[in-house]
């Protein structure tokens, strides 16, 4: 495995979490050419994903775009009106780009969905991706044991949440709801929020002023080789989020036998099934906060849909995923290979 590093131009947000590569240096251009690759896969439909579709035009190979994003969700980061990149800018970004590729990959049938309704012609894949199942199964009792003594917890049920504490993660919803749930149940419980980002002052002002931190917790960024420990110390997974393409971390949480209360979105409708491995309710507190309750509640229907989870994540192993990449990558060669 070769990794050509590409350093940014500028950095931006509060902390310099989102880059800007720098991607006018020859030595980039040079070292993809010497490379001479037969598909080049990008992730990104501008800056680097732009460079990837020019270098693979000059070296007259297909080129893979992988569409993680709803950019629309994304709009308060841009210095625009809300409503006309929402509306226009995103869409037409993401359109013209995925059309210029040989072939788009979608973690989800209703993330195809959306890119054929934007008006995306290229030939569709859908291929959710892969997570590292076996990693949530090799957990141990003691590691999980440490952790919940570090964090103070005694026989409190855990609700674990993961997402970057930025507004189209909905966190203020789930906030909300937190604080209704403390009133309705007698129930000990702890909600867990594992990320880091711009909004996390606020966020914990606004838990304190609701006298609410002995039940919510921003825990802060957590190292990716201590996420399985932290998923297996909780016994639900709650979710809010309405810009996920698929939802990675629903599926990992999954892999450690947590079941799921999430917000429907496009990208969750494939990935949480009703009473198979969770819930999805529309973007009401009421109803979100029911389904929350009843795991916590309910031990027998926590097991359950326990055990139903973690079988269901199975099917998203990194080495199924694999294979089924190289077989769209063996595809896209052949029809290029064709039309050429």
């Amino acid at each position: 495995t070769r990794v050509v590093r590409v350093p940014s131009l500028l950095a931006l947000g509060e902390k310099r979490e989102f880059r800007l590569a720098n991607i006018f240096l020859a030595r980039v251009r040079r070292a993809v050419r010497a490379f001479r690759p037969d598909i080049i896969h990008v992730h990104h439909p501008f800056w680097l994903g732009s460079l990837g579709v020019f270098m693979a035009r000059v070296l007259r190979v297909p080129v893979i775009y992988t569409y993680h994003t709803r950019l629309e969700h994304y709009a308060h980061f841009v210095p625009l009106p809300g409503m006309l990149f929402r509306n226009l800018i995103s869409h037409a970004l993401i359109k013209r780009f995925a059309n210029r590729c040989d072939g788009v990959i979608v973690p989800t049938y209703s993330t195809e969905e959306y890119l054929r309704m934007i008006g995306v012609t290229t030939p569709t894949f859908v291929q959710p991706t892969g997570i590292e199942y076996q990693r949530f199964q090799s957990v141990e009792k003691a590691d999980v044991d440490a952790l919940r003594n570090k964090l103070g917890l005694t026989n409190e049920k855990v609700f674990i949440s993961v997402a970057r504490l930025s507004n189209e993660k909905n966190i203020d919803f789930m906030i909300e709801a937190i604080d209704r749930l403390r009133k309705e149940t007698s129930v000990p419980f702890r909600f867990l929020m594992i990320g880091d980002g711009h909004q996390r002052d606020r966020l914990q002002k606004k838990i304190e002023s609701l006298d609410l931190a002995s039940h919510f917790t921003l825990a802060g960024a957590v190292q990716p080789e201590e996420m399985a420990i932290w998923y297996n110390l909780g016994d639900a997974f709650l979710f809010a989020s309405k810009s996920e393409t698929q939802g990675m971390v629903i599926l990992e949480a999954m892999s450690a036998g947590l079941p799921v209360v999430a917000v429907r979105a496009s990208g969750i409708e494939d990935v949480v099934r009703d009473g198979l491995n969770g819930y999805k309710t529309p973007e009401n507190q009421a109803r979100w906060l029911e389904k929350a309750r009843q795991l916590l509640e309910d031990d027998a229907l926590r097991a359950e849909l326990s055990d139903k989870a973690r079988s269901f994540a199975a099917d998203y192993s990194i080495e199924q995923f694999a294979r089924d990449v190289r077989g769209i990558y063996a595809t896209s060669l052949a029809a290029r290979q064709k039309r050429h």
